[in-house]
């Protein structure tokens, strides 16, 4: 009993985990607000279950050329996306909400450290081709809140913004 008890237990393990597919790849985000353009690029990471994936990526934000206040640092950004269809198993529209947690470093007189929370929300749609690679654009709207009380940036740097996204990866 005991040795067929083992390799079943194996093999449901493995069913189990075959069934939940996961996403490795690249993503960027591009967020216009006021008179601010930033960029957003990382690893991300996503994780599915029937019509719901857990989402997670380590960025490294940048600001454009045109921003008056000039940032870099990096960024943590955390989410839940809900599929309108079988998520795993391919191509579907999907909504969702994230988090961004972003720390950045302000150029200015001094240069000065920044922690920032940008709620968001977002829509897109998830495209699977060749079964194992992926592509995702995705539209939101997000809201910037300063934590940190001495930074060197303006007004323009907290506040409502678009944030448009594409990330590309690897299904397994």
């Amino acid at each position: 009993m005991k040795k067929i008890l083992f390799p079943v237990l194996i093999f449901i393990t493995i069913s189990g985990y075959s069934q939940k597919p996961k996403e490795l790849g690249v993503e960027y985000l591009k967020s216009f607000g006021q008179v601010f353009k930033g960029n957003l690029a990382g690893a991300r990471f996503e994780s599915y279950n029937n019509k719901g994936s857990w989402n997670i990526s380590l960025t490294y934000n940048f600001s454009a050329k045109s921003t008056y206040s000039q940032y870099k640092g990096f960024g943590l950004i955390a989410g839940y996306r809900y599929a309108f269809s079988l998520a795993d198993k391919g191509s579907s529209i999907f909504t969702g909400a994230r988090i961004l947690f972003a720390f950045e470093n302000y150029e200015g007189k001094t240069a000065a450290n920044s922690l920032s929370v940008t709620p968001m929300g977002e829509a897109g749609y998830h495209l699977v081709f060749a079964n194992h690679f992926f592509a995702t654009p995705a539209i939101g709207y997000g809201y910037t809140l300063k934590i940190s009380k001495d930074y060197n940036s303006l007004q323009e740097d907290e506040g409502g913004r678009v944030i448009a996204g594409l990330s590309a990866g690897y299904r397994f």
